[in-house]
């Protein structure tokens, strides 16, 4: 069974010096913490989503996270030009499709996709060589209680079966030819169907008709 697929990351990496970074510092000295904060929530957004973007093509995205940065709609429009104008988002890109991204943010996730998807392939390898191992188990396991199986009927009649320690067991107690008689009886018995071991049925016929030669017989 195959893991589900994980969809974008659930972390990324924030450089303690990113406050002085050339890119970020000057979001940070022209808007203070609000600057600094409308950066790292759009990377959140970002870093979440399996394409490494951010579609913010619609008024109301941007309004709902200027409304949780505590800032205005104009507000959000002048941070958001000044971050495209430092790089901080690719702005070619920005401006043909209204999403946010960055090379520097496909490259930091690439790595840890690859290393996903070599887990991923890892795993799916060993569940599918745990499988084939069961799946032999199993093959064997069977192919052995067929032969044993096999090896334990010595006589069968209709669905029932017996070992040779059995019939020895009857051919020890009764004359062979009977035994052999009532086992061809057997084999041809329409109520057989409701009997549960050819072992225990011959054993009581048997002993039911040596008890009705004996009462028959005065000089028993």
């Amino acid at each position: 069974m195959a893991r589900p697929q994980k969809e974008g990351l659930d972390y990324f990496p924030h450089d303690v010096y990113a406050a002085s970074d050339p890119k970020i510092e000057p979001i940070l000295l022209l808007y203070g913490a609000k600057g600094y904060a409308f950066y790292f929530l759009h990377l959140e957004y970002i870093y979440r989503s399996n394409s490494l973007e951010f579609d913010i093509s619609d008024a109301e995205t941007r309004e709902v996270i200027a409304q949780k940065l505590h800032i205005s709609a104009e507000e959000y429009e002048r941070i958001l030009q000044t971050s495209l104008k430092k790089n901080l988002f690719d702005k070619t890109y920005y401006d043909d499709t209204h999403k946010l991204t960055s090379n520097g943010v496909k490259k930091r996730a690439s790595s840890v996709f690859e290393k996903r998807e070599r887990m991923r392939v890892a795993y799916e390898q060993k569940i599918s060589a745990a499988e084939t191992t069961h799946i032999k188990k199993s093959k064997v396991k069977k192919s052995k209680d067929k032969v044993k199986e096999s090896k334990d009927i010595y006589i069968s009649a209709q669905h029932l079966s017996m070992s040779k320690d059995e019939y020895d067991k009857l051919t020890t107690q009764y004359d062979q030819q009977l035994v052999d008689d009532k086992i061809d009886y057997a084999r041809n018995y329409a109520k057989l169907k409701n009997y549960k071991s050819l072992y225990l049925t011959l054993n009581n016929w048997l002993k039911a008709d040596k008890g009705k030669s004996e009462s028959s017989n005065p000089f028993a």
